[in-house]
């Protein structure tokens, strides 16, 4: 199979001063990922082809990320001290789609949809190895620790 393109995107970001309290617990990010399937045709049966894929893969093809809700229940774990940020991410890929009709033709079509998600924390004070914490939580500490 060919290697498909994929690049972490946030779904949620929350950061979270526990010096603070409640007033600096604050919703950064708050954007769920979609899976969906777009078609070059209307002629597709979109039920059966979702069907399909969830049958024939370990791709979604259709519901939304529920990040926040997530990422807070496992954020109601936490006991860090210092000032971090707890993320929601995954994962996006577009995967290339073709059918064949059953008059011969062909339907091209992509589907648009999440391989892998990761909710975690980075605490903003703490300088990471190389290899010592997640793609998307160095991202998250570059990116929303000030």
């Amino acid at each position: 199979m060919k290697k498909i393109p994929r690049n972490w995107t946030f779904t949620a970001i929350r950061k979270v001063d526990p010096a603070w309290g409640d007033e600096k617990n604050v919703v950064l990010v708050d954007k769920p990922v979609t899976a969906k399937v777009e078609w070059e045709s209307d002629r597709v049966d979109e039920a059966a082809v979702l069907a399909a894929i969830g049958d024939e893969s370990d791709l979604i093809a259709s519901g939304t990320s529920d990040a926040l809700s997530e990422m807070d229940r496992f954020l109601s774990g936490v006991k860090e001290k210092k000032e971090y940020v707890g993320y929601a991410a995954v994962e996006k890929v577009t995967i290339p789609l073709s059918l064949k009709c059953l008059d011969g033709t062909r339907v091209k079509g992509k589907l648009f949809t999440w391989a892998d998600a990761e909710i975690g924390v980075v605490v903003c004070a703490t300088k990471y190895g190389k290899g010592k914490a997640p793609v998307a939580a160095l991202k998250a500490q570059a990116e929303f620790c000030n």
